[in-house]
């Protein structure tokens, strides 16, 4: 996928500044979306109250992937209404953003290799968790295709503030 447009979110004037000096770029913000540790997830329950959880999760080929049971009250309520709102932070570095969600079921060999071995490099060292391939292909997956993404550097945020809105194909 090429990269997402890039700009300037709209916010009220005086929050950043209007010129593109300091917006941080694609490549800064995969960093931000390959080395998150933890994951916050929003969905909306029936009654549309918010419902937001701590997850892990992984950044592959620019789709965000977690896993997790199809009978939490999270993954019920993307059964219902597939739309997202997520969070992330590196250090200074912060990213969020709405994707559409499904589940993926069986994804290809090539893909479940991939995101078994982004799992296994982000939390197998900490947490001893290393799934095999097996797990995704013969199993399913979240797979969180991103709308839009605002990412900022919490100390630089009037300058490093950028949005980045993706093609309507990648949420299809």
């Amino acid at each position: 996928m090429s990269a997402p447009k890039r700009d300037r979110p709209q916010l009220p004037k005086g929050y950043i500044k209007a010129a593109p000096t300091g917006m941080l770029t694609w490549v800064a913000v995969k960093k931000i979306l390959t080395t998150f540790q933890y994951l916050w997830i929003a969905t909306t329950d029936v009654d549309a109250k918010p419902h937001l959880v701590q997850q892990w999760g992984v950044w592959v080929d620019d789709v965000l992937y977690f896993e997790g049971s199809d009978k939490t009250r999270w993954a019920r309520n993307l059964a219902r209404d597939p739309r997202l709102a997520f969070g992330m932070q590196t250090a200074d570095r912060a990213a969020y953003g709405e994707a559409i969600v499904d589940v993926l079921r069986g994804p290809d060999l090539n893909l479940a290799t991939k995101i078994a071995k982004q799992y296994g490099a982000k939390y197998g060292p900490s947490f001893s968790y290393r799934p095999k391939p097996k797990q995704y292909w013969n199993g399913y997956v979240f797979r969180a295709r991103p709308t839009k993404l605002i990412a900022f550097d919490v100390k630089n945020f009037e300058t490093s503030a950028a949005r980045f809105t993706f093609p309507e194909s990648s949420a299809s």
